[in-house]
């Protein structure tokens, strides 16, 4: 079974921009049995939005609490009303079956309710009264029970599927032990119950027939009740006020039998529970946009981006695409069904690239610039001009079916990168289904809005190689390529590094940090743009003197980066200043003339100190062959307690698998090498 609110307004619908989040429209609740059965709870202007996602035929059963204007107004814009393929039960209180004609007859709707071209079927109501609608295990029972409303009304009890759901309809609690005890037999043993909660007691109307949400929590606990949803919003309700309330009834809960929860449109509940519903407010763009601001490294930037996109829409898989000229690279990627996210990371550095083209589907959408939205990738609408390439699919047995693709944009309106999510998953089944309207509107929403995030990652990437470039005119071995294996080798280093510890940091903490030391790293040696070209460029050994001036490029580089006020400075300064001294305190520089030794050393430069080292012997240079990795990691064992931190060295070995990633990632370009004085 599962239970979808698609409108949770009271009175009036309000779709403004302070009521997005939650929603504007009026009472409606959809209810699907695992039998296939297809139910709805009033007929307020939610039931539109429902209609328009269900398929050019079919039968359902529609209940109605009372003829209030928002109870029913959607009725006659729902499309399997429209539509001969389509059976419609229609259940409504006995004093109101002739409602729907006279809606015409009041001039409310142009067309008479009998020649709209569904199959109608009217069913009138008592209170008391059950209606049984299928028949063996996919039976479902309804039994409706009258409410407290002006001008009457019915609620409804419906049992299917193992589970007991209750809808109240509009239903005023009184201040009376009689109303509190009826209150509590509605609600007695329900799985789900969706309840009438228009009011706080602060702001209640005694005799306008709603409730007050604190009425409703005191039944439900009494009552066995394990989820309450608490519906029919004040229209004037802001989200922000939703916001409050919701977080206010989970701290008075928090620790009972009891969940509760302030709806909102689109929330999907099964009986154990909201499937899945991660909670969080209507400000998470506004709090993500400050969460992503923390980052400088574009993978850890890509990867919350990711990872927020799946969230808002379900989707099992996704990958970012960054623009560079005529073509698209492969830049992060997830996918839960082939590894966990956390070792997402691990498939970071794939060096795949693909023309800007109408071939792909990501290649279309960064040409033509719009969004993709398709249901399923192998039946594509005939004709279109882009397709889908299995060959990810056939290697690794996985099974791609619904996709969203759309474009981030830079501040010029060019194409700046792709997001691609694939399978949305029901949550109900976990089986790919199509990407619904409005997830694809959250996603375009979260693509405008981290667009500038992304592109300011970009430029500090830019701005970096920039600086490397400067140091490159004085040392050629100090390239882009180069400092991108430090930093990545550093960045990777450090996750391992922190996933052992006994005192691990959370996972916010260690991205935040990698992220930090992977563009500190980068920056290590930048203090040799101190440094005369007569020794840097020296073809042969270095005197005393040269080789003491040499060692002075540490202090420079830390000089340099003090410059920077941000929060990147202190650990790019320590890292230029410490990542030539070593384990036992034989390294340079000396401070005061004394050398810090092993957990002394600041832990950015004994990971840079490794990095540094190992891309130095397993690069080639002028003066000497690229080591192997095997016989570069053994010189680091040999070293280790010595020239590096042993525990670090041991780090190394075990991210070994990444190193030819990550060497294929950022491999060097043709240039001018370096002479011996430019040797480490």
């Amino acid at each position: 079974m599962e239970v979808i609110m698609r409108g949770v307004r009271g009175s009036i619908a309000n779709p403004s921009p302070d009521t997005s989040f939650y929603g504007g429209n009026t009472a409606c609740v959809e209810l699907r049995t695992d039998g296939g059965a297809l139910l709805f709870f009033d007929a307020g202007t939610g039931l539109r939005d429902a209609g328009d996602n269900l398929p050019g035929s079919g039968e359902c059963h529609i209940f109605i609490s009372h003829g209030h204007a928002d109870h029913i107004m959607g009725l006659w814009f729902f499309n399997p009303i429209h539509s001969p393929d389509w059976t419609i039960h229609l259940y409504l209180p006995d004093w109101l079956a002739h409602v729907p004609d006279h809606f015409h007859k009041a001039g409310l709707f142009p067309v008479p309710f009998p020649l709209l071209k569904g199959s109608i079927l009217r069913h009138p109501l008592t209170a008391g009264e059950t209606v049984i609608i299928g028949k063996g295990k996919g039976r479902v029972t309804v039994e409706s029970f009258a409410v407290c409303h002006p001008g009457g009304g019915l609620g409804y009890r419906v049992r299917a599927d193992a589970s007991l759901v209750v809808y109240t309809g509009d239903h005023e609690i009184a201040g009376t032990p009689e109303s509190r005890a009826e209150a509590e037999t509605m609600l007695r043993g329900a799985d789900i119950a969706v309840v009438d909660a228009m009011y706080g007691r602060e702001d209640y109307v005694p005799g306008w027939g709603h409730s007050t949400w604190e009425d409703w929590l005191d039944a439900a606990a009494k009552a066995g009740t394990r989820n309450l949803v608490l519906t029919h919003h004040e229209p004037r309700r802001s989200d922000r006020e939703l916001d409050a309330l919701d977080c206010r009834v989970r701290e008075i809960v928090q620790s009972g039998q009891l969940n509760v929860y302030a709806a909102r449109e689109g929330m999907r509940f099964a009986p154990s529970g909201p499937i899945p519903f991660t909670r969080f407010g209507s400000d998470w763009l506004i709090l993500f946009l400050e969460e992503i601001s923390r980052y400088r490294d574009i993978n850890a930037v890509l990867d919350r981006i990711l990872a927020k996109a799946r969230e808002i829409t379900h989707a099992d898989a996704g990958t970012i695409f960054l623009a560079e000229g005529d073509e698209l690279v492969f830049a992060y990627t997830h996918n839960d069904s082939l590894f966990p996210v956390e070792n997402a990371y691990k498939h970071a550095y794939a060096a795949v690239r693909m023309p800007v083209s109408t071939y792909s589907i990501a290649g279309y959408v960064a040409l033509s610039k719009i969004s993709l939205n398709l249901a399923d990738v192998r039946c594509l609408p005939f004709g279109v001009p882009y397709g889908f390439n299995s060959a990810f699919d056939e290697s690794t047995n996985y099974r791609t079916v619904s996709m969203l693709t759309l474009p981030f944009f830079d501040k010029m309106g060019q194409v700046s990168g792709i997001l691609q999510l694939i399978n949305s998953l029901d949550p109900r089944t976990g089986r790919p289904c199509p990407f619904t309207p409005a997830m694809e509107f959250n996603a375009r929403l979260l693509a405008r809005e981290v667009s500038s995030a992304l592109e300011h990652s970009v430029l500090e990437r830019k701005g970096i190689y920039g600086i490397l470039r400067m140091a490159a005119v004085h040392d050629p071995c100090e390239t882009g390529p180069h400092a991108e294996r430090v930093g990545s080798i550093a960045a990777e280093l450090y996750q391992c590094w922190a996933g052992k510890r006994k005192d691990t940091p959370d996972r916010e903490r260690i991205r935040y940090e990698k992220n930090r030391i992977r563009l500190a790293a980068m920056l290590h040696d930048i203090g040799k743009v101190g440094i005369s070209d007569l020794i840097l460029k020296k073809p042969g050994k270095l005197t005393d003197e040269e080789f003491a001036v040499m060692r002075g490029h540490t202090a420079i580089g830390a000089s340099i980066l003090a410059e920077d006020v941000s929060d990147m400075a202190g650990l790019a300064g320590d890292i230029a200043l410490y990542h030539h001294q070593k384990w036992n305190g034989r390294g340079y520089p000396a401070i005061n003339g004394k050398t810090p030794a092993g957990e002394a050393i600041p832990l950015g430069a004994r990971i840079t100190a490794i990095a540094d080292v190992f891309d130095a012997l397993v690069s080639p240079r002028c003066y000497k062959q690229p080591w192997s990795f095997e016989d570069a990691l053994d010189l680091l064992r040999r070293e280790a307690g010595e020239h590096f931190d042993p525990e670090l060295v041991e780090c190394m070995a075990a991210i070994r698998d990444l190193l030819p990633l990550i060497y294929e990632r950022f491999p060097d370009t043709p240039q001018e090498e370096g002479g011996e004085g430019a040797a480490k």
